[in-house]
C-alpha cells in the first residue's frame, strides 16, 4: 500500500478522499469551513459525492485503488526487478578509509510540538496527514534561537563525549540543509558559537539539502587521508537545522512533517589496528526531480526586493515562494523508480538484503516513505534505527540524530556495519557503509 500511493495521478488523490469521507460520514454540513487552499479543495472533494450511499463510495474506493496497483505493477521495469537490478562497475569495490567515529552529539529544542497543536495552527483538518508523516511529535527552536547555537550544543557533546577540546580540531565542517543567513556560510558561525573565532580552524559548509550530512562526512574522511593530515588531526561534522521557520503551517502535508535539530560527530583516523572503516560513499543525481521537493524565495531568482528598484519588495517573491513545497507521491515514484538500482550500486545485494551489514540508519524522510522504500529493498524493519516518530524529519540533521540515537542506545556497537542512506532534493540519493 505504501507504494501504490506514489502512483495515483491526476485528481485521484482528492477523489479517494471525498469517497472515503461520503462512504464513512456522509453528506458534508452545508456550513463546514476550510483553512488553508488544500483544505478547501479536500472539502469540495467530498462534496462532490453528496447524495451517494456509502455502498456506492466503497465501490468506487476500492475500484480506483485497483488502477493504482495495477500501474504500480506495471512501473516496475525488469531493470529494476528484485533479481535483475544493473549497476555501473567501480573500479574499487570497497574503499577501506581509516576513519573512526570517536564521539556523537545531539541537541533538540525544549519545545515539543504536538500533532494536535500542529493541527490547531493549521486550521485543522490535518488527520490523515499525520498518520502518513508517522510524526507523533517534533520539536520547534524558540524565537531567537540560531541554528550555529543550536549546532555548538551539539557538537560540544560530540567533543565531550570524544575527549577533544575544540580548539585541538584541525578541521569544522558544518553541514545543514537551510541557511542561518546568506553569507557567510554556517562554518565560520559554527566556529564563532564555539568560542573558536580567532583560531584559524579550516571552517567550511556542505550543503545538499538532506544529503549534506554524508557528503560531509565522505568530505571529512578524505582529508583525514591525505598526505598533509597531522598525526591525530579531529574533524569534527555538524548538521544543525530549523525547518519550522520555513514550513507553511497551513499545509497539512509538509506541516505534519518536519522538525528542528541538531547532531554531530567527531572523527579521527583509525589506528591499523582498529577495524573502524569507511567502506564506500556514493551520491547519485536525477535533475528531472529538482521541482519535487522545493523552496524558490530567498536566491538570485526570485530575491526579496525588486530587481528594478531595490528599495521595493519584489511581488513576485511571494508566500508561497518562500515557503516550502513538496509533491511527496511524485518524489517516491522517483525515489522506488531509482532506489534500488542505486543501493547495488553502493554496496553489492543492498537491493535484496542488509546481508552482513548490521544497522540501517536512514533519513527520515516520513513513515510512508521509510516503510516503502524497506519494503521495496526486503530489509527487516527492526534492522533500521527509527527517530521519525520522536523527531520528525529534521532535513540534513536527521541522520546524524538518528545515528546518535543508535550509538546512545547501545544498538550500534564497535565493529557494526552500519549504511546511512537517504534522499535530497535535486533528487539525489546518497549512501555510505562503515564500519563503526
Amino acid at each position: 500500500a505504501p507504494r501504490w500511493l506514489a502512483f495515483r495521478a491526476g485528481g485521484e488523490p482528492q477523489t479517494l478522499y471525498g469517497l472515503y469521507k461520503q462512504a464513512k460520514l456522509g453528506d458534508a454540513p452545508p456550513g463546514m469551513k476550510s483553512g488553508g487552499l488544500k483544505d478547501r479543495v479536500k472539502l469540495g472533494a467530498w462534496r462532490k459525492q453528496a447524495g451517494r450511499s456509502s455502498a456506492e463510495c466503497r465501490a468506487d474506493y476500492v475500484a480506483l485503488l485497483d488502477g493504482v496497483a495495477t500501474r504500480a505493477a506495471a512501473a516496475a521495469a525488469p531493470a529494476i526487478g528484485r533479481d535483475q537490478v544493473t549497476f555501473q562497475p567501480t573500479r574499487c569495490r570497497d574503499l577501506g578509509l581509516r576513519v573512526r567515529i570517536v564521539g556523537t552529539g545531539n541537541y533538540v529544542p525544549e519545545r515539543v510540538v504536538t500533532n494536535e497543536e500542529v493541527t490547531a495552527r493549521g486550521g485543522g483538518g490535518f488527520e490523515a496527514s499525520t498518520v502518513r508523516s508517522g510524526v507523533a511529535e517534533r520539536r520547534f527552536a524558540a524565537p531567537g534561537e540560531r541554528a550555529s547555537t543550536m549546532a555548538a550544543h551539539a557538537s560540544r557533546a560530540a567533543l565531550e563525549a570524544a575527549g577533544v577540546p575544540p580548539e585541538s580540531l584541525w578541521m569544522i565542517v558544518n553541514a545543514s540543509g537551510t541557511n542561518e543567513q546568506a553569507i557567510p556560510d554556517g562554518g565560520p558561525l559554527l566556529q564563532a558559537a564555539l568560542g573558536l573565532g580567532g583560531s584559524g580552524i579550516r571552517s567550511v559548509s556542505v550543503h545538499a539539502t538532506c544529503l549534506s550530512f554524508l557528503v560531509g562526512l565522505e568530505m571529512a574522511s578524505s582529508a583525514l587521508e591525505r598526505a598533509d593530515c597531522p598525526p591525530g588531526a579531529h574533524v569534527l561534522v555538524c548538521s544543525s537545522e530549523i525547518t519550522s521557520r520555513h514550513v507553511d503551517p497551513c499545509d497539512s502535508h509538509t506541516a505534519t512533517l518536519f522538525g528542528d535539530g541538531a547532531a554531530a560527530c567527531v572523527l579521527r583516523r583509525a589506528g591499523w589496528r582498529e577495524g573502524s572503516r569507511l567502506h564506500a560513499a556514493r551520491v547519485e543525481t536525477y535533475g528531472e526531480g529538482a521541482a519535487l521537493t522545493q523552496a524558490r524565495g530567498g536566491g538570485t531568482n526570485l530575491p526579496q526586493h525588486s530587481p528594478e528598484d531595490h528599495h521595493a519588495p519584489n511581488p513576485a517573491s511571494d508566500y508561497a515562494a518562500n515557503h516550502f513545497e513538496m509533491d511527496g507521491a511524485g518524489a517516491l515514484r522517483l525515489v522506488l523508480q531509482h532506489g534500488r538500482g542505486f543501493m547495488e550500486r553502493l554496496w553489492p545485494g543492498l537491493s535484496r538484503s542488509l546481508g552482513s551489514i548490521t544497522w540501517a540508519v536512514p533519513h527520515q524522510a516520513s513513515g510512508l516513505a521509510l516503510e516503502a522504500i524497506l519494503d521495496a529493498l526486503g530489509w527487516p524493519a527492526e534492522r533500521a534505527i527509527r527517530t521519525i516518530d520522536t523527531l520528525g524529519n529534521c532535513v540534513a540533521a536527521s541522520i546524524p540524530l538518528t545515528l546518535h540515537e543508535g550509538i546512545a542506545s547501545g544498538k550500534i556497537r564497535r565493529g557494526d556495519k552500519c549504511v546511512l542512506f537517504g534522499t535530497g532534493a535535486g533528487l539525489s540519493f546518497g549512501g555510505i557503509v562503515l564500519t563503526y
